[in-house]
């Protein structure tokens, strides 16, 4: 029997989220754990399953969000999540047919872009994501970390739970700046807020204010003793969210962490690739990165709508050829320049595919790179002028895990 694939109906969310649990090598949910999840599922949130029959064997879904791009501009975007086929029915279909459905109604509903975090890097390539930024696990030990050069004044104050929720979402939107950085729904709050605060650690919210009263920075962390009583390394502190209104309100949040008495070192598992704190530590050596990993994946899903909502930086425009065997009005030769995106007849200086043009599109992969290992073809003076024309600084990072 051919897998049916279709939008799941409000009563199936939680089959379709036993099968989502059971492909990534999880318990199915129970009743706890369903009251918890599902206003995830039931607000604002795209949900298609494939079906054998009246066996549910596959999921895929996406929130509608935002993300940031260069320039300032916020662009909407599928963000996809919760994706996962039964061992029973892969390569058979269900994922491709889940992903075109998915990805075929949020196109139609103005979404430019698509963006997902894989649990698998080799998966998502031929569907046209493009890994388009990265991010990194840190350590830093607090002997010889302080003090921290160029960090803000200010003031700090902890916030509850509740004060928390209320007052967290207008500060990000003041402190999320960098490129990729996309919106928080009430659903993801609450799911961050949960993550930090209410696992068996100590959870605390700090809130940095400018000395003219302005809340423009916050983090939230853990803390715990290290289970070996006698070890030199009796506190420790994790960090689950850090952003500030300027890379000084962040040094002044990375201090504050760091100055918290007992604590010996502090880790983050998703931090920047250009992570400043690193070289305004007093030792920058204390500041060691254990890994560095593909943060997220973009998708163009409208090719001249999304280049035309990004800046770019000074320098000679150069056209590209852009393949997309999924939207052929996505296909076609633009120029790119400091004036603007415009579609023109004949042959691009460089060729690529849908993948590649994703990667580069936030500015965190260069068009050189991807000429050098054959994703996209052309001339290497053209290359050039592109990755002059999409740079950024501070590169792209978005920090919001779905």
């Amino acid at each position: 029997m051919a897998l049916v694939v279709r939008p799941t109906e409000p009563h199936e969310y939680r089959t379709a989220a036993t099968t989502m649990s059971a492909a990534l090598l999880m318990a199915p949910i129970d009743d706890a754990g369903w009251e918890r999840w599902r206003a995830g599922w039931e607000t604002g949130h795209l949900s298609i399953t494939s079906w054998d029959g009246d066996r549910c064997v596959g999921h895929a879904g996406a929130f509608e969000v935002t993300t940031l791009v260069p320039g300032g501009a916020w662009l909407p975007t599928s963000a996809v999540t919760r994706v996962g086929v039964l061992p029973t029915h892969t390569r058979q279909g269900a994922l491709n047919g889940m992903l075109r459905e998915l990805l075929d109604r949020h196109r139609a509903s103005g979404c430019l872009l698509a963006s997902l975090r894989a649990s698998e890097a080799v998966i998502y390539g031929r569907f046209g994501f493009g890994v388009a930024g990265d991010t990194t696990a840190v350590v830093v030990r607090t002997a010889d970390a302080l003090p921290i050069r160029g960090a803000a004044a200010g003031s700090f104050r902890l916030l509850t739970h509740a004060e928390a929720t209320a007052q967290l979402p207008a500060i990000y939107e003041r402190a999320a700046h960098r490129p990729g950085a996309i919106s928080r729904s009430p659903f993801f709050w609450d799911r961050a807020l949960k993550d930090a605060l209410e696992g068996d650690r100590a959870g605390f919210t700090v809130v940095h204010t400018s000395p003219d009263g302005i809340d423009d920075g916050f983090a939230t962390y853990t803390l715990a003793w290290e289970e070996n009583e006698f070890s030199d390394n009796l506190g420790q502190a994790k960090l689950h969210d850090l952003f500030g209104a300027s890379p000084e309100v962040e040094l002044a949040l990375w201090q504050y962490v760091l100055a918290i008495s007992l604590v010996r070192t502090a880790t983050a598992n998703d931090r920047p690739v250009d992570d400043l704190v690193r070289i305004a530590l007093a030792d920058p050596r204390v500041y060691e990165v254990k890994q560095r990993w593909d943060e997220q994946w973009v998708r163009l899903l409208h090719v001249e709508a999304a280049l035309a909502a990004r800046t770019y930086a000074q320098g000679e425009p150069f056209t590209v050829t852009v393949d997309d065997p999924w939207y052929a009005d996505n296909c076609g030769t633009f120029r790119i320049g400091p004036d603007g995106v415009s579609r023109v007849d004949g042959d691009g200086e460089l060729h690529a595919g849908i993948d590649a043009i994703s990667s580069a599109y936030l500015g965190g992969v260069a068009w050189r790179d991807l000429r050098s290992v054959d994703r996209v073809t052309g001339s290497a003076d053209a290359a050039a002028r592109a990755d002059v024309l999409f740079a950024h600084h501070p590169t792209t990072w978005s920090g919001t895990f779905f």
